[in-house]
């Protein structure tokens, strides 16, 4: 079985990142090629898909929408029988491109980020071709796969139908539980928020409730990711000058071994304004970490299990962050091994086996 993943760049973004896992997932079973397709080559996750085995092909254009005609000749020589594609534009590239073979039925779209806030800053005329691509291209894919309900929810009522809509979770590393920080009341409490610093992840709502924290306790709060946008990261770090909490917040950077920082928490905190899922929610459940987070759209409320698992507060509320942290400092509401056993649900293996369903049946209606 020959299988594409078309994605306009292999970098370090969430849907890559699931790329990646499905591949080494899929690679496992016997007959299974895989071939990564991108519009161009620009970082370090070409080198571990190279090293993983697996092909990369640079369809060497500048925007999206020119992979078309390129993308569809490379299909015709090269005769997929499953195309996985992510994100809106590519998605519609890639129908497009399929279409022109013939083989749009061989087409598996899907959507990792809550579109309609996703779209909240594009122009009015992006916007516009953005729906129209989900409203009348994807319904030429044989399947459009959804990383939660709630964006399921979305998609299907811009498609006016569920029919080709299916929700999978994202597959999600899990890390050992060996060596798990011990808890010790007098200590400075540490809190670990995981994620870009970029305007979806609202860190100036964290770092306000870390504030209030410290008027009567002591928290400490280490944010784990890179700068995406300078201007965002402009304005949290005027929030904690403001607020005088310099030496309460740290910006510890991206790095490749985020568990050693989830290890060394106490607790971990998502402040988002809106996911497309929530990765990091569970990667921290994993190690049976403690878990407060906003309940935004969407993914945080369906890990959870709307507040069995963890602690969900509403968007842009401080306080009420800063009362859910508090509360779960004192009062944890679940077992670390309940949160370690939950994580299971969104394991590599497992959520390669439901894509390798969705797969199967392609391949078969195209047999």
């Amino acid at each position: 079985m020959k299988i594409f993943f078309r994605i306009s760049k292999l970098g370090f973004g969430g849907a890559e990142q699931v790329f990646l896992s499905l591949a080494r997932e899929f690679s496992k079973r016997d007959g299974v090629s895989i071939c990564f397709v991108v519009d161009h080559v620009n970082s370090e996750n070409v080198k571990t898909a190279i090293d993983d085995g697996h092909r990369v092909h640079n369809l060497n254009v500048s925007r999206t929408m020119k992979s078309i005609v390129p993308f569809a000749k490379f299909i015709k020589q090269e005769q997929p029988d499953v195309i996985i594609s992510a994100y809106t534009d590519t998605n519609a590239a890639a129908i497009l491109s399929a279409s022109l073979c013939g083989m749009s039925s061989r087409v598996i779209v899907s959507e990792h980020a809550s579109l309609f806030e996703h779209w909240q800053n594009k122009s009015r005329l992006k916007k516009l071709i953005l729906k129209s691509y989900v409203s009348y291209l994807y319904r030429l894919s044989t399947s459009v796969i959804c990383v939660s309900k709630g964006l399921s929810g979305q998609v299907a009522q811009l498609m006016g139908s569920t029919r080709r809509v299916k929700t999978i979770y994202n597959p999600v590393r899990s890390f050992a539980v060996n060596a798990i920080k011990e808890q010790h009341a007098n200590m400075t409490k540490q809190l670990v928020a995981v994620g870009r610093v970029a305007e979806p992840k609202d860190y100036s709502t964290l770092i306000r409730a870390v504030a209030k924290l410290n008027e009567t306790g002591d928290y400490h709060l280490t944010i784990v990711g890179g700068i995406f946008s300078q201007s965002e990261f402009a304005k949290v770090t005027a929030v904690i000058e403001q607020l005088n909490i310099q030496d309460k917040v740290t910006f510890a950077g991206y790095t490749d071994k985020v568990e050693d920082y989830y290890r060394e928490a106490d607790m971990f905190v998502m402040s988002s304004a809106w996911e497309g899922f929530g990765n990091v929610i569970v990667e921290a459940m994993s190690l049976g970490l403690p878990v407060v987070s906003t309940d935004c759209n969407y993914g945080p409320a369906e890990i959870l299990e709307n507040g069995k698992y963890g602690r969900l507060v509403s968007v842009g509320d401080s306080d009420s962050l800063a009362g859910a942290i508090l509360q779960e400092t004192h009062s944890p509401l679940v077992p670390k091994e309940s949160l370690i056993t939950r994580s299971k649900d969104f394991s590599e293996a497992e959520i390669a086996s439901q894509y390798l369903v969705v797969i199967d049946e392609v391949v078969s209606a195209n047999a």
